[in-house]
Order: structure tokens, then C-alpha cells, then sequence
């Protein structure tokens, strides 16, 4: 069997090593975070990966309450051939000042989840602001 502690540690090692130069993924989105946030000019842009989630499975719930916006996601779905659960459930905050609910819109595409949604216009606010006595 094994000499000492370390002869285990240095097999477990060995068995558990692989190559991770020669695994490479050209992918845009990274797998480690499974959500983008894109900022634009006029528009935030929430595109987060539901691969395996089925369209119908799928509840995104948007709330506004202490002055922000928040969007949930969630869902769940069994795949049919191998059984695995595929899930669900993230939750983002926007401030309320900036990004404009009403204008929230889903769709998607090739397992990814699109939520778009308009900033707000700014008002053009007096710098000051003469009162007249009554």
C-alpha cells in the first residue's frame, strides 16, 4: 500500500492531474459566472444562461420596492432522456432612479436569456429656483 501520508497526497495528485492547457473553450461567456450585464448607451442589457431550462419553466418576476428595481429569475425543468434537473434562480438589483421597469422585454436564443431594459431620461433640473411671495 501506501509508505507514508505524503505517498497518498502525491498519488491523489497524479490521479486527479490533467492538462489544462490542452482544454481550451472559445466561448464569449465564461461558465463561471453564469450571467452578463451590459451596460449601453440608453439601454442595460441582463443576459444570463438558461441552457437545458425549457421556455415554459421559466418565471422572471420584476419588483420594485426601498427604492429599486429588482428582477427575478427562476425556473426548473427535468430533462426527459437522462433525468437531470437543470435550475434556476437569480435575483438582480437595479436603482430605481435609473433604470425604467416599464420598459422591461425578454426573449431568447440558443439557451440564453435576454432582459432588456430602457434607462431613465434624465431631467433637466433648475440649478435655481426663484419663489414669488404670496
Amino acid at each position: 500500500m501506501f509508505q507514508t501520508a505524503n505517498d497518498f497526497e502525491k498519488m491523489l495528485e497524479n490521479a486527479l492531474a490533467w492538462d489544462k492547457n490542452s482544454y481550451r473553450f472559445n466561448r464569449g461567456e465564461h461558465d463561471m459566472a453564469p450571467y452578463s450585464v451590459y451596460n449601453r448607451k440608453d439601454e442595460v442589457i441582463v443576459v444570463h444562461n438558461v441552457l437545458g431550462i425549457n421556455k415554459e419553466d421559466l418565471k422572471i418576476i420584476t419588483k420594485s420596492e426601498n427604492h429599486a428595481n429588482y428582477i427575478t429569475i427562476a425556473g426548473k425543468t427535468v430533462d426527459a432522456v437522462t433525468g437531470k434537473e437543470y435550475s434556476i434562480n437569480s435575483t438582480f438589483t437595479f436603482d430605481d432612479s435609473k433604470v425604467d421597469m416599464s420598459t422591461a422585454k425578454c426573449s431568447m436564443n440558443n439557451g440564453l436569456l435576454y432582459i432588456e431594459m430602457k434607462y431613465k431620461k434624465e431631467e433637466v433640473k433648475k440649478k435655481e429656483n426663484i419663489l414669488k411671495i404670496q
